[in-house]
């Protein structure tokens, strides 16, 4: 029995030893595949004698190349000069950058500037390259026809086109003059402006001024110092918000006393004077009025004069009032 046992075993070690023999070389040959790429794998480190030789290699094509420099400078710099010349050729010669008459836009934002006049004013433009317009020339020539344009954009549409969008001072008043039929708009820097359609919401203010004559200016015309209108402006808002319920009818500008004598539907006459505190005469008007039960809303008085400050004077006698304001304002008040 013993030596049966043997035998089956030294047979099972046998068999055993084959097998394993067999599974070591497949896991060889699979092992010799894994690492066959090993040398081309992207983890692969560059050694460091290679980098030294790759920097030592630019530095070598940098002195080359500064070396070619200096043998072909000349070369470079005829190419240069070439170079700058086609570029100024393109941008002042060439006519694709140019500006045409076809090309100029002109929009505005208001219904009272003329675009007819602003496309005539910049005439100069046309045919210009689009790189070398002068934006302050063409605002100084807008301005020069039409002073009452309060904000100008310029823009540069490449390769050839302009495009201008003119903005003017808001109206305020609007004017007639005796000898003419013709009606002006009055905007907030003082400009004349000939208008057949004159909004109804405006007030009229006639202007009292022998050295203003209206064929002595085209449709836009300005006329007197900016600071007076703003204060006529001034004078008329705080009087609306001041008195409420008074109707104006007119506004009477005389330059040369810079006097504002505000016409009610009532006739009674409002002298303020510009050059004193506008705000002290006002309230004076309101104290005046409240202590006579609201003297502005009858037709019993021709004029009150608050030109100095503390002191209201009325007038209700209307042949000796006419007679004072016609000595006082000849022009305007006849007898």
């Amino acid at each position: 029995m013993d030596l049966i046992k043997k035998i089956k075993l030294t047979k099972y070690k046998i068999q055993k030893y084959f097998k394993n023999k067999k599974f070591r070389q497949e896991v060889k040959k699979e092992k010799s595949k894994k690492y066959l790429f090993k040398g081309n794998t992207s983890e692969t480190k560059i050694p460091l004698f290679n980098i030294y030789k790759n920097q030592k290699k630019f530095s070598n094509y940098i002195n080359q190349v500064a070396n070619n420099v200096k043998i072909y400078k000349y070369l470079y710099f005829l190419l240069g000069w070439i170079l700058i010349l086609l570029v100024s050729y393109v941008v002042i010669v060439s006519p694709y950058f140019r500006i045409s008459p076809s090309k100029l836009i002109i929009e505005r934002l208001d219904t009272i500037t003329d675009v007819n006049i602003a496309y005539k004013s910049i005439e100069k433009v046309y045919w210009q390259s689009i790189f070398l317009i002068d934006k302050n020339e063409i605002e100084k020539s807008l301005l020069s026809y039409q002073k009452n344009i309060s904000h100008i954009s310029i823009s540069r549409l490449y390769p050839n086109w302009l495009k201008i969008i003119i903005d003017s001072y808001k109206p305020q008043f609007y004017t007639e003059f005796v000898w003419t039929d013709k009606k002006y708009i009055l905007t907030s820097n003082w400009v004349l402006i000939y208008e057949k359609n004159i909004d109804k919401v405006l007030y009229n203010l006639e202007i009292v001024d022998n050295t203003l004559l209206e064929w002595w200016f085209f449709d836009y015309k300005e006329w007197t110092w900016n600071n007076q209108m703003q204060k006529i402006i001034y004078t008329r808002d705080l009087f609306k918000e001041v008195f409420t319920g008074k109707n104006i009818a007119k506004f009477v500008y005389f330059k040369l006393e810079n006097e504002l004598h505000i016409n009610l539907e009532t006739w009674t006459k409002i002298i303020i004077e510009l050059n004193s505190n506008i705000d002290k005469q006002l309230a004076m008007l309101k104290y005046y009025n409240d202590n006579k039960k609201d003297i502005l809303s009858s037709w019993d008085i021709v004029y009150v004069d608050v030109r100095i400050i503390w002191k209201v004077y009325s007038c209700t006698e209307k042949v000796k009032c006419f007679q004072n304001l016609s000595r006082i304002y000849p022009s305007y008040y006849k007898k």
